[in-house]
């Protein structure tokens, strides 16, 4: 039987304590193998390599934890900016978004110290949750000669070009792409083709595509898919997205209704159908991974504080395989996994 290690990442309440879990799960249970304690909301993970890169989502300033199994001691390093809730690598380099700071952090993990720091301007229409840039992700482009940024804040997925050590520039051809207004996107993954790239709308509630073009490295858009089921439902907000490993089927959760959608990638990737959806198996589902060799799909609900594990196959999963109570659980991350 496969052995496999999940890291789960925390929202402490604002209060330094026990964030960061690694669990151990051997296709029916669910176990804590170790955790780190001290850490402040720590949202967001980036396993890479034997390493785990984390951010702390402070309401001011913010930071960069570096921890690795087995070890009980951590490095954390100090970032400019507030609200940082995603990080994503590039080689040596770590570039971590900060939400309510609408800002853009670069660290060069070779000198430990900060190679680029960008704050973007501007409000989108919804004046509850636009009011001011917030960016709420960020990853390489497939080729990784860039950086598409999601803007939540502003409705736009900037890409920037990466230049030596690690500073960014607009895209000169298209230094941006828009979303419908008042829309908000959020996370985004990529087929494993790298041709195209798929954006969940947070409050639109939708499912983007578009196709990459390496060449120009630019988007194109092509589609976009409902995550509700009729309607879309007054208060649920879309989370995040993820692909299979093969590129079959693409997963997205939605808070609110507490459901994860699925759709299947015809033999044209760009465009998608419907697969029904599934119960996330707890209260508020903030973040979803799937395991390196494609077998489960693991969940963090946020308010229930529960971690739940699903066995996919080609039907829609009939109930978790496995599930553990960890307070505040935001963010889940197999090891091995962007």
């Amino acid at each position: 039987m496969t052995n496999y290690q999940l890291w789960t990442g925390t929202y402490t309440q604002g209060e330094p304590r026990d964030g960061i879990y690694r669990l151990g799960f051997d296709g029916k249970n669910l176990s804590v193998l170790e955790s780190w304690g001290g850490l402040t909301d720590p949202s967001y993970l980036q396993p890479v390599g034997d390493k785990v890169y984390a951010v702390e989502e402070l309401s001011e300033g913010g930071s960069i934890i570096e921890l690795s199994p087995g070890k009980r001691e951590y490095r954390r390093w100090t970032l400019p900016g507030s609200g940082y809730c995603h990080v994503t690598a590039l080689g040596n380099l770590l570039y971590a978004s900060g939400y309510s700071g609408g800002c853009l952090a670069g660290f060069d993990l070779g000198t430990e110290r900060l190679c680029e720091f960008i704050e973007h301007e501007g409000q989108g229409t919804d004046q509850k949750r636009q009011e001011r840039a917030h960016i709420h992700s960020a990853r390489p482009t497939p080729d990784g000669v860039g950086l598409f940024v999601a803007d939540l804040g502003l409705d736009k997925l900037f890409q920037y070009r990466v230049g030596p050590g690690g500073r960014l520039a607009p895209h000169e051809g298209q230094p941006f792409v828009r979303v419908a207004p008042g829309q908000g996107p959020r996370h985004f993954a990529y087929h494993p083709s790298g041709r195209f790239l798929y954006l969940v709308t947070e409050m639109g509630q939708t499912l983007r595509t578009y196709c990459y073009d390496s060449g120009s490295s630019a988007l194109e858009f092509l589609n976009e898919y409902p995550l509700y089921e009729t309607a879309p439902a007054t208060g649920d907000t879309a989370a995040d997205v993820q692909l299979d490993p093969a590129g079959r089927f693409i997963y997205a959760s939605v808070r609110g209704s507490d459901r994860i959608f699925r759709y299947k990638v015809t033999a044209d990737p760009g465009t998608l159908e419907p697969a029904g959806s599934f119960s996330s198996g707890g209260k508020y589902p903030r973040s979803i991974s799937i395991s390196p060799d494609g077998r489960y799909l693991a969940a963090a609900n946020q308010l229930s504080g529960k971690v739940a594990v699903f066995e996919l196959g080609p039907g829609i999963p009939a109930g978790g395989a496995a599930k553990l109570q960890i307070p505040g659980a935001v963010c889940v991350k197999w090891a091995g996994k962007e």
